[in-house]
């Protein structure tokens, strides 16, 4: 398994996934640098599974790669296995789409999710060969840039980044892209490019401003320069209307397993809920929507463009979205017998019509989540939770009445002026949640309910970032109690280590001292701090004492007129607003939904009560936070979505049923594919299938899957040259056809080699043999007199441990050819094993295998081989009754 000119080449099949480090992924995009004016690396500093699941990274992958003379490419962090390999080689990181290093692109861009992935940053720094202070950077290093939502928190990071994108990226950054390309032509020096970038929105360049230690906290904070030309504070950047940007249907697709392996779109961006805790409900403010049209433009394209058969709607309250019930609908109706299913997250049961909850059961493999936050009353209406007891009970009895047996439920602790019972009832609430499901008459099955319980960490631009937090010993002690009530009432509990959340806590609200902080950290060895095997506690709690670092400064409550680390960024809210809604908070206090009716649970569910009189009447609640909403205009926003969707309704296509054909196919298995599991292989295919146009037919029942039969699992890293795949379409077409439609959307490396007619499938019940060829040292001269020899044998038994004992198994059966193959007699298959020069003793053996019970590195031993040494090549499986129809 060797790329053909990747600098990773001689090494990559030595690492665990090697598919998440080199591209060639359908969809991606690749420029030619010579004309272009910048580039940008999108720097994900978490693995590649997790960063192509993040809409963030899709959406500004569009939106540059849209834009003539610029260009994004993206990097994610590699594991652990890989870093070795890079260092040892003194290789750096590389870019998915040119394998081009992070150090000769014009800029490189972090995404800032989750503070624990901060050591990661400096990682892909180094390896990159890239300067980890943006102090020691030469004159033609690369702009380093971060944005994201912790970005808003930015001061621990601050001596590492040049530029933070504060708000919506969209517009800030191909501005940044351009700017910064213009200022590198002109000439200037480093620190007057970077002097002259600031001015716009959203950017913030912490170099240019200085810092004091706050006397009555002890936090350093950020102060207003003396050139009134920079701004103080930093306004984010904001898109006003993010239909302007569609969001992207035809992203990268991860060949290779993603977290979220499906079509995602965001729906909206904000919050109206107001939850005192949640920092992007904050940030995000005023609540912006996709318009209907678009939403399902980009959904029917996007699965189109991907071939997953699964898309999701998101956003920070899904259930919220204005025109969430018809919209819902309509999705269902134009999906409908496609075999697609419907996520729908942030759903709130007990707000939707029960006939919509009857047509969403109905979608193959459809999520609905919940999340109450807290277990009391009174703890919600702490939080602003504006969800009552009855309302969670009543999601319950509508989840369980229909087909679901579980029920997931996210729950906080360690939340202000949380007390035991508080805690207590979270178990309470799901034990509740269960009862409901006994009452419902007719049902059959046990009902599950799961408690997801995290830790509450103040986050800043919140009403909760006075807070104190929760040390690790109440935070411990607390858990241990849910853990004897879940056992004891039979209720799955999981939950976040609390050292995980102490760590999250000091760095969510840590000033700029804490870059050597994060810095020590990483010379220790932490990287991956988001993850269990890797998280090294110990290692974070040496680099404070030896800095002489108190923690308890950021995990303390702070006063509420202090001078905070981040004032110096200005989110949209006032910190007035911020503070009377703290003030509530400690009297138990709810605030209604902003932008809604005062009462409402959602927004109008029909056309027509959204164009009544009454509602167009109804006053809006607001708060005055700071920031600016036109309350007439979403109501105006709110009709018009209702009407684009009557008019989709009207449009709709009809749904036709089809005659189911099989189809069978041989492949080649080659080259970059050779990084693809057995299990990437069988996600691509139903995939590249839809992305072709041809109507895969599925089985029955609730969880049905694509009709697809594949021969026996092929090891990563083996070519193959005659692999085969049966498929059974919902109509019939010219296999040729099909072939056709298939080569452009199949996975790099995955090549059609014929078709087969095949009026009986079950392609599996009628394997007969396998043939390999394989390249072992040290057979000898009379290798041709042993494999004779070994054929003639009426046993062949093998040594295997299993369940720890040794056991012997009679193989013979399974041995139909074995023979020394002649020099040059399968060119194709000596050059699917690699370009290498053969070793002194090397033969090329043809071996034919019936069933599994015999191993080829077995079978080299038999002969006196080294089985470390060899290399195979499948040359193809024989089938009983299968005739060939179609060659290509």
């Amino acid at each position: 398994m060797k790329p053909s000119g990747h600098p990773y080449g001689d090494f990559i099949d030595h690492v665990l996934r090697p598919g998440r480090y080199l591209g060639g992924e359908q969809n991606q995009v690749v420029k030619d640098p010579a004309r272009l004016r910048a580039r940008v690396a999108l720097a994900y500093p978490d693995v590649y599974e997790i960063g192509m699941s993040h809409m963030g990274l899709k959406i500004l992958y569009g939106v540059v790669n849209s834009r003539e003379g610029l260009a994004a490419e993206r990097v994610f962090a590699p594991w652990p296995d890989m870093e070795s390999r890079l260092r040892e080689r003194g290789l750096p990181l590389l870019s998915l789409e040119t394998a081009t290093p992070l150090s000769e692109f014009d800029l490189v861009g972090f995404s800032l999710q989750y503070e624990l992935t901060y050591s990661n940053i400096l990682l892909m720094l180094e390896l990159g060969g890239i300067a980890l202070r943006a102090a020691d950077r030469a004159d033609d290093a690369p702009l380093i840039v971060a944005g994201g939502p912790t970005a808003f928190e930015p001061e621990p990071l601050a001596p590492f980044i040049d530029c933070f994108v504060i708000g919506d990226g969209e517009e800030a950054l191909t501005e940044l892209m351009e700017d910064w390309a213009a200022l590198r032509d002109s000439g200037l020096p480093r620190a007057e490019r970077l002097r002259r970038l600031a001015g716009k929105p959203g950017r913030y360049l912490p170099a240019l401003y200085g810092t004091r230690v706050a006397e009555d906290t002890g936090l350093t904070i950020v102060e207003r320069p003396d050139d009134a030309a920079i701004p103080f504070p930093v306004e984010r950047a904001q898109v006003a209307d993010i239909d302007r940007f569609p969001f992207p249907a035809d992203a990268p697709i991860a060949e290779a397993h993603a977290i979220f392996d499906r079509h995602g779109i965001e729906l909206a961006r904000g919050c109206t809920e107001g939850c005192r805790f949640c920092q992007a409900g904050m940030i995000y403010r005023p609540v912006r929507e996709r318009s209907p049209d678009s939403v399902v433009d980009t959904v029917l394209r996007g699965l189109r463009e991907s071939g997953y058969d699964e898309v999701s709607l998101t956003s920070l309250s899904t259930a919220d979205y204005s025109a969430i019930v018809p919209l819902v609908r309509e999705l269902m109706a134009r999906l409908e017998g496609e075999q697609v299913s419907l996520a729908v997250s942030s759903l709130r049961a007990y707000g939707l019509p029960e006939e919509l909850l009857d047509d969403i059961a109905k979608v193959r493999a459809t999520s609905l989540t919940f999340a109450p936050e807290a277990g009391s009353q009174r703890m919600r209406d702490v939080i602003n939770k504006n969800i009552a007891e009855e309302h969670i009970l009543e999601s319950a009895r509508r989840v369980f009445s229909r087909r679901w047996d579980n029920m997931k439920l996210y729950f906080m602790i360690g939340l202000p002026t949380e007390t035991m019972d508080d805690v207590r009832a979270i178990v309470d609430t799901g034990v509740r949640c269960r009862e409901v499901a006994k009452e419902i008459e007719g049902r059959k099955r046990d009902a599950q309910v799961t408690c997801s319980v995290s830790s509450f960490v103040p986050k800043p631009h919140t009403p909760f970032q006075w807070c104190a937090m929760d040390d690790m010993a109440h935070l411990s002690g607390k858990q241990h109690e849910l853990l004897q009530l879940s056992r004891r009432h039979k209720i799955r509990l999981k939950w976040h280590e609390a050292e995980v959340s102490y760590l999250e806590g000091i760095l969510s609200r840590g000033d700029r001292r804490l870059g050597d902080l994060i810095e020590r950290a990483y010379r220790k060895g932490c990287r991956f701090d988001g993850w269990d095997e890797h998280f090294r506690f110990d290692l974070w709690m040496e680099a404070l004492a030896e800095l002489g670092i108190d923690e308890s400064i950021y995990l303390g409550t702070l006063p509420v007129d202090a001078p905070l680390p981040w004032d110096h960024i200005d989110p949209g809210v006032t910190k007035e607003f911020l503070a009377l809604e703290y003030r509530r908070s400690l009297k138990d206090r709810l605030s209604a939904p902003c932008g809604k009716p005062k009462g409402a649970v959602v927004h109008p569910p029909t056309l027509a009560e959204a164009e009544a009189e009454g509602y167009r009447n109804r006053q809006l609640v607001c708060y005055h936070c700071g920031v600016a909403c036109d309350l007439s205009a979403m109501k105006d926003e709110r009709v018009e979505y209702h009407r684009q969707l009557e008019k989709l309704g009207e449009k709709r296509p009809e749904h036709r049923k089809l005659a189911p054909r099989a189809y069978r196919f041989a492949y080649a298995k080659e080259g970059a594919a050779l990084t693809l599991s057995h299990l990437d292989l069988l996600r691509s295919w139903p995939r590249a299938l839809r992305r072709a146009g041809l109507p895969v037919a599925y089985s029955q029942g609730y969880h049905p899957h694509p009709r697809l039969s594949f021969t026996p699992a092929l090891p990563m890293g083996m070519p193959s040259l005659g692999e085969q795949v049966e498929i059974m379409l919902k109509s019939e077409l010219p296999p040729a056809e099909v072939m056709a439609r298939l080569g452009g959307v199949l996975p790099e490396g995955v090549r059609l080699l014929e078709s087969f007619a095949d009026e009986s499938p079950r392609m599996s019940l009628r394997l007969r043999s396998l043939r390999m060829l394989v390249r072992f040292a040290g057979a000898g001269e009379d290798l041709a007199a042993r494999c004779e020899a070994l054929t003639a044998r009426k046993s062949i038994e093998v040594e295997r441990e299993r369940k720890r004992k040794l056991r012997r198994l009679e193989v013979r059966p399974t041995l139909l050819t074995l023979r020394p193959a002649a020099p040059g007699e399968f060119p194709e298959a000596e050059g699917a094993l690699g370009d290498e020069e053969p070793g002194e003793g090397t033969v090329l053996v043809e071996l034919q295998l019936q069933g599994g019970a015999l191993k080829a590195a077995e079978l080299v031993e038999l002969l006196g081989g080294e089985s470390e040494s060899l290399r195979g090549v499948r040359l193809g499986f024989e089938l009983e009754e299968a005739t060939r129809d179609v060659e290509a």
